[in-house]
């Protein structure tokens, strides 16, 4: 059928996602807050805050019980389908590549253990964009939307992703600035989650804190093939690809979504090496806000920029500060400017994020 021929243009893409705008996916991904899953959640992440994987910990704390970090929701889902095809039959743009770009995410109530979340898509705008180093680009929306059990909204979120046309057919990568020039040395990440400085159980007063203050940097170390597989089966859970799919991939691995196999990565994704998922960078941001608030702070919302990947052999530092302070209604307020960054020097992924703090007032 003619309707059904690949798209070969930014254009014929841009008119077909937009065609689309408004409609809901079928199909709800859902995960259950075990305390095995949450646990593996935290694995995947380098996330080993007692708060979500300590009971003894978690009793004392004023939830009383476990509850799951805020990222808990990629672990239901990414939430990145309709911002990948939209309501575009996925077969018709195998000749378009994407990158993660980022969004906002903003949460609403605990994710309590036990709670089943479920995940809803919906098709949101696109942006028509142009780049030096990939050309003309379109930055597609995803309106996600995460319930519990009780059918109570516990979070939202809007996924950015950039969709464009593989460069040189599957010959060209993008190229980035990954020389070292900050002279961070590289270090194994796995032993790196065990010394992270988080403030636990000692409350933070909003009344401590000073516009300008800086976190305490947050230590990934050098990504490697381990950290992908962790977040790949820890976060997004355990899968294996169809014949089908790796056929239309033209890959024997299609492991870590296919950032595993360099060449597909190469090809289908004009990276230049094995690379993270971006949501990954962004629960690490995630962690270094709830590392700082405490367990008596409350994660609000996070609006983050992705624009570089995250290559294996690179080397990852958070780094973050108070952009302001303030009340509104009944709560302590507090903004954090919180990056990654590379070797290179150069943030990865940045955002600005919300929280809440406790009050001596």
């Amino acid at each position: 059928m003619a309707d059904q021929a690949p798209i070969t243009t930014i254009d014929e893409f841009e008119e077909e996602y937009r065609n689309g705008a408004g409609v809901v996916l079928p199909g709800r991904a859902s995960k259950q807050a075990t305390l095995d899953n949450i646990r593996r959640a935290g694995d995947g992440i380098g996330d080993m805050n007692p708060l979500w994987r300590d009971e003894e910990h978690a009793a004392k704390s004023r939830f009383g019980m476990i509850t799951a970090m805020p990222s808990f929701v990629y672990s239901s889902s990414l939430g990145v389908g309709a911002a990948i095809q939209g309501n575009i039959d996925s077969s018709r743009t195998r000749d378009f590549a994407m990158n993660y770009a980022g969004g906002e995410l903003e949460i609403y109530r605990p994710i309590w253990l036990g709670d089943t979340i479920t995940c809803q898509e919906q098709v949101g705008p696109v942006v028509r964009k142009e780049s030096g180093r990939i050309g003309p680009f379109c930055i597609c929306t995803g309106l996600v939307s995460y319930f519990n059990q009780r059918h109570e909204l516990v979070a939202t979120k809007r996924t950015l992703m950039a969709r464009y046309r593989i460069l040189g057919g599957g010959d060209q990568t993008i190229t980035y600035d990954r020389d070292n020039k900050s002279g961070v040395e590289e270090e194994p990440a796995d032993a790196l989650v065990w010394e992270v400085e988080r403030r636990g159980a000692e409350p933070r007063y909003w009344e401590d804190v000073a516009e300008g203050d800086e976190m305490p940097p947050l230590k990934k170390g050098t990504y490697g093939v381990t950290e992908l597989f962790l977040f790949t089966h820890g976060v997004l859970g355990t899968r294996r690809s169809t014949r089908a799919a790796l056929e239309a991939a033209g890959s024997k691995d299609l492991g870590g979504g296919g950032r595993f196999d360099a060449e597909h990565a190469k090809r289908k994704r004009s990276m230049p090496g094995q690379f993270d998922f971006g949501p990954q960078r962004v629960c690490w941001l995630v962690q270094m806000c709830t590392d700082w608030m405490g367990d008596d702070g409350t994660f609000k919302k996070m609006v983050t920029q992705v624009r570089h990947p995250n290559v294996v052999g690179d080397t990852n530092t958070l780094y973050g500060s108070v952009a302001s302070k303030y009340v509104q209604g009944d709560e302590h307020l507090v903004d954090l400017d919180v990056r990654v960054q590379n070797q290179s020097g150069t943030a990865s992924a940045f955002a600005r994020a919300t929280v809440a703090l406790p009050s001596r007032g």
